[in-house]
């Protein structure tokens, strides 16, 4: 079994794990963009990167390398960008070759190309965009011929497992916000929230990816076809013998049988992949839900100041949380106590008693009016909030409009801007009757400032 080590330097993360770290990190870009050139091959003449590096240090002057002895410590720009030249070299990143005429030139391994632009993509938070994928299957299949059989299902299979990779990575994606949201104990306010979700989620998840897998690029309108298309290509017996002779002279493989598995494993890859992207998309459907409603809550949390029990908890909770050093055994006293109870080994003997049933008279309510009116005013309250009557809001504010702005809405009290707040909430859930669509200018509406988006019924152009 191959290992990763027997492919890279043991010590190739290392510069990750250093105190120095961001430095290290900060050359590997400099030099992945001196030598990022097709017309020099990627590679790049070591004093001209050694140039760019000492440009540098010049900036960050008062950074020192605190993994280096104090005997060998570089103290020039110059000095420091050759010590990391040779650190990277020495640990597998980079490799020299000597040109003559005394030049020598910067080269990057494959895999060291590789990981520094997977590090550029997390540093710059680049996302996969939904472009067709689908449809290239759609279209790779349709244009199926004996001739060209083995280049299509070869790139339809590579595009069937990019599309699974996308997806997993989506839903990877959709979930590290909830985390943020849930799990992390991070000191979070309203606008870094508000922020999170109307900016970042937005711009990474439903422009980029969501939108196009739900429209453009949407599953139901290409999985049949693409599915009889490759049921047609299997079930031919002629058509896969040729295909396999095609293999064996193409590929080289001199075994009929292997030739043949590896023209039917790639289209039962294709086939099974399509049958169950469906379920796919429903987790990436609910995880999107979820990470919605939890952002939802935390946002009704942060907004409740009223006297009612709700909004005093959550301030208790608010100045409790706050203080570090706060005393909670004066407050709250833990011990651990044993039960009988019936999912116990022993069950605890008792005697038999027969009793006597007596009547039972109802002789006063057991609420005051009082209580009772408070009580449906709770109920009403949060029920103001739910899916179905922001829908209903949504429309009563349309009515026979065809779009409304956000600034055109009133905001006069805390309830209407938690109104507002959640049309764009849940303006991509399942079932809501309306979409809205994010302006670039941001607008200030009595007390609130926010960017300003159209609202508008669903299928329906507001144009």
């Amino acid at each position: 079994m191959a290992h990763l080590f027997d492919k890279l330097n043991p010590n190739f993360f290392s510069i990750l794990s250093s105190p120095n770290k961001r430095m290290y990190v900060d050359c590997l870009f400099i030099i992945y963009n001196a030598v990022d050139s097709i017309e020099e091959s990627f590679q790049g003449d070591r004093e001209y990167v050694v140039s760019r590096l000492v440009d540098y240090f010049d900036d960050i002057a008062l950074e020192e390398f605190v993994d280096v002895t104090e005997n060998n410590k570089p103290n020039t720009s110059r000095q420091k960008a050759n010590y990391v030249i040779n650190v990277l070299k020495n640990n597998g990143w980079i490799g020299e070759e000597e040109l003559g005429d005394y030049k020598i030139s910067l080269n990057l391994f494959d895999y060291s190309i590789k990981t520094i632009s997977l590090l550029d993509d997390i540093v710059n938070a680049r996302q996969d965009e939904y472009t067709g994928e689908i449809f290239a299957v759609y279209s790779l299949l349709n244009s199926f011929t004996i001739e060209e059989g083995i280049g299509v299902i070869e790139q339809s299979y590579k595009k069937t497992l990019e599309i699974i990779k996308k997806l997993k990575a989506l839903k990877a994606n959709i979930y590290r916000y909830y985390y943020d949201i849930t799990k992390k104990r991070s000191k979070e306010n309203l606008q870094n929230i508000l922020e999170k979700l109307l900016i970042e989620y937005k711009q990474n998840f439903f422009d980029t990816s969501y939108y196009n897998l739900k429209t453009k690029d949407s599953l139901p309108r290409y999985k049949r076809a693409i599915l009889k298309r490759v049921s047609v290509i299997y079930d031919n017996v002629e058509t896969m013998d040729i295909l396999a002779s095609k293999v064996i002279q193409d590929k080289r493989i001199d075994d009929y049988n292997e030739a043949f598995s590896y023209i039917e494993n790639k289209l039962r890859f294709i086939q099974d992949s399509f049958n169950v992207l469906d379920n796919l998309i429903i987790d990436i459907d609910r995880k999107n839900e979820q990470y919605i409603s939890a952002t939802a809550s935390k946002i009704l949390y942060l907004t409740n100041h009223s006297d009612d029990i709700e909004g005093i908890f959550n301030r208790l909770f608010k100045v409790v949380l706050s203080d570090d050093d706060f005393d909670f055994n004066s407050i709250l006293n833990v011990a651990q106590i044993k039960n009988l109870d019936t999912a116990s080994l022993y069950n605890q003997r008792r005697y038999r008693m027969d009793s006597i049933p007596e009547e039972l008279f109802d002789t006063e309510d057991f609420f005051t009016e009082e209580d009772k009116e408070r009580r449906i005013q709770k109920i009403l309250e949060n029920s103001i909030y739910s899916k179905r009557e922001i829908n209903k809001y949504v429309l009563e504010l349309l009515r026979d409009r065809r779009s409304l702005k956000a600034s055109e809405i009133i905001v006069n009290s805390k309830e209407e801007y938690i109104k507002l707040v959640l049309i764009f909430l849940y303006s991509k859930s399942v079932g809501m009757e309306y979409d809205i669509e994010l302006l670039n200018n941001e607008v200030v509406s009595n007390f609130v400032s926010f960017n300003d988006f159209k609202i508008f019924h669903k299928g329906v152009s507001y144009e």
